[in-house]
């Protein structure tokens, strides 16, 4: 996957450049910036009933995304730098499989498209120059559509549902001028799960469905 190289080859500059740069002016990470990004992600979501034991979906859409973020750094004096961070990301993440009907007979078909994604997260991280490696935790939100409708139209189920859960990440960042700052990162976001009935498909009253992506992204941000 392209996204993959450009990463790759911004840890490698990124951890070339940490060397370089220890006779050179310090780099200060403290302060304000605002970025955008974009990345890939491979979904993990089941969908389960248990007044039908034996029924299921699993969704697991995957796809591309891109957004926006915006944090704010500290620098401590042992070059141990602080931060928190918000993004959201708005690009559709798509996927779609088979309605197994008691584990034996697959029914066409089902499909799921996460609407966006949002977190808030604390960061930590070790200034080596302008060299940044950095892990980061926090609040996950997606909202997530799911349904299943037959190739005919007919509706058994379609659902909406804000689900809130966790994330955690590594990374790293160059500072490419004093202003430009590139980053990579890898994030496992869990965003929790959501129970439901559904009286328009054989009156279920216990639903199930949950979320979790994996994904890497890369972005440009300007510090202020």
């Amino acid at each position: 996957m392209r996204i993959w190289t450009i990463a790759a080859v911004l840890f490698a500059l990124g951890a070339g450049q940490a060397s370089a740069d220890t006779n050179a002016k310090p780099y200060n990470w403290t302060g304000v910036y605002v970025g955008a990004q974009a990345g890939y992600a491979i979904g993990e979501s089941l969908y389960t009933n248990t007044d039908f034991p034996g029924e299921y979906v699993e969704y697991d859409p995957d796809g591309s995304f891109g957004g926006v973020y915006a944090g704010y750094n500290y620098q401590l004096p042992s070059n141990v730098v602080l931060g928190v961070e918000a993004d959201l990301n708005l690009t559709p993440i798509e996927g779609s499989n088979v309605y197994w009907w008691i584990g034996i007979w697959p029914y066409e078909t089902a499909s799921a498209e996460i609407k966006y994604t949002a977190a808030v997260r604390a960061r930590i991280g070790y200034a080596m120059g302008r060299y940044m490696p950095y892990i980061a935790a926090g609040v996950a939100i997606a909202k997530y559509d799911f349904d299943f409708i037959t190739p005919a139209g007919h509706v058994y189920y379609q659902e909406s549902e804000t689900l809130t859960g966790w994330n955690i990440g590594f990374g790293s960042e160059y500072a490419a001028t004093d202003n430009l700052l590139i980053r990579a990162e890898y994030r496992y976001s869990d965003f929790g799960s959501a129970g439901f009935s559904q009286p328009d498909f054989f009156s279920i009253e216990d639903a199930h469905i949950n979320l979790a992506t994996h994904d890497f992204r890369i972005g440009v941000a300007f510090k202020f």
